[in-house]
């Protein structure tokens, strides 16, 4: 400890008040005397200062320490407090749960036996070829009428050379999934005839003659074919006596319309259920037919007219020389649609053959 100071150093009085208020607050850093003159100076200046707490007693201090000890309980407390809770928690009973949705199985794909409807476009250009021979000479005159009647005659006869398939397939009993469809198909292709006859084309007479029967068959084919489609649908029966009736009427209009003597068309009726069994009116082939003697079938190659040897009933050489890759379809004739479609000559059916 330092040497007390003088009563006449002006140590003291070289200091300020809060240097003062220091020393007297904290006694225990500085000596006794410097603590005495620091409180004499204060006074001096005019400033109270309350004495300092006593010193805490060794009794107290021990006290203190000794109950410390006791607060040590709360700190175990809690921590067993949160043990219990979080184990609470996890072992809570809970609602239970619905089970989860079942996944939805992927779609099954089925196949499905599919064949497409014949578009006859060889037969169609053969008929197209026929119709003008049935108009007079001075109907042919006039060009610009005879093109307007041959669009509407090809599509006529693109719908009704359909028709007339399924009609066959029908009664053949050879209808499957498809039928609904093709009908669909064979339909629209009615619809843009008809719509197309709503028109005044300035044809001639004979021209709106023929337009006129053709509608008349687009009506009774549309009728039935909706018909048959509707009862394939619900597994009636899709043939019946009036369908066999219409169809025969059809016939004997297409006849008309192919220029056909009267004499030598078929009339409606001959054409019964049982023989459309037995001899289908036409069938479709990807080979030519075998050939028999006697028996002179007409050749129609890609829309020519070609006829079969008289003797041996050979195909021409035309088509004989074809090679069989290059052949997209044979659509072969029964004798009475043969000449329906082509006269006389056809007696004895007709070979429709279709290049790629």
């Amino acid at each position: 400890m330092s040497a007390p100071l003088s009563p006449n150093s002006d140590f003291l009085l070289s200091k300020t008040d809060a240097e003062l208020l220091y020393l007297v607050q904290n006694p225990g850093f500085y000596h006794a005397d410097l603590i005495v003159r620091a409180r004499h100076e204060l006074s001096r200046r005019g400033i109270s200062v309350t004495p300092p707490p006593p010193p805490a007693t060794a009794g107290a201090a021990e006290a203190s320490y000794e109950e410390a000890p006791a607060r040590n309980w709360l700190v175990p407390a809690l921590g067993a407090g949160l043990v219990l809770a979080a184990a609470g928690l996890f072992f809570w009973p809970t609602a239970p749960q619905p089970p989860a949705p079942a996944k939805p199985k992927p779609a099954q794909l089925v196949a499905v036996a599919t064949h497409m409807l014949p578009s006859f476009d060889s037969l169609t250009t053969v008929q197209l070829q026929t119709m003008p021979t049935t108009l007079p000479a001075a109907e042919r005159a006039d060009t610009t009428a005879q093109r307007k009647f041959l669009i509407l005659a090809r599509r006529f006869w693109e719908a009704e050379n359909q028709s007339s398939y399924l009609f066959d397939q029908v009664v053949a009993e050879k209808t499957d999934a498809t039928f609904p469809g093709h009908v669909d198909i064979a339909l629209d292709k009615w619809r843009r005839l008809t719509s197309a006859l709503v028109y005044s084309h300035r044809l001639q007479p004979t021209m709106l003659r023929e337009l006129s029967q053709m509608h008349h068959v687009a009506t009774i084919r549309v009728t039935t074919l909706e018909a048959q489609r509707n009862a394939y649908k619900v597994g009636a029966p899709v043939l019946n006596e009036y369908a066999m009736l219409m169809n025969d009427s059809v016939l004997y209009m297409r006849q008309a319309l192919l220029g056909v003597p009267v004499a030598q068309r078929l009339k409606p009726g001959t054409v019964t259920k049982t023989h459309a069994r037995v001899a289908p009116a036409m069938q479709i082939l990807t080979e030519l037919p075998p050939t028999r003697p006697g028996h002179n079938p007409v050749y129609v190659l890609d829309g020519e007219l070609l006829a079969s040897d008289p003797q041996t009933g050979e195909a021409p050489s035309q088509v004989t020389r074809l090679d069989p890759a290059d052949i997209e379809r044979v659509t072969v004739l029964g004798p009475e649609m043969a000449v329906r479609t082509f006269g006389p000559r056809a007696h004895s059916g007709a070979v429709i053959v279709t290049t790629k």
